[in-house]
């Protein structure tokens, strides 16, 4: 099954963060839509895709740090 967007998914299109953090707000990522999104479920209600809940960018920890 292929995964297409329909628009449906501007209802729920995620207001912008000043400092970025939308995750951290409860928002999610939908690749296939390009958008971010407030919602409770884990799939896109438009095309049905796995939303992303997570940055993709690794932010380095303070107990990280501390082991170099």
């Amino acid at each position: 099954m292929g995964y297409s967007c329909k628009g449906i998914c501007e209802d729920f299109k995620g207001k912008k963060v000043p400092n970025g953090s939308r995750y951290e707000i409860g928002q999610k990522r939908c690749s296939m839509c390009s958008m971010f999104l407030t919602i409770a479920s884990l799939r896109c209600p438009c095309c049905g895709a796995i939303l992303r809940t997570k940055s993709r960018t690794k932010k380095v920890s303070v107990k990280q740090d501390s082991w170099r």
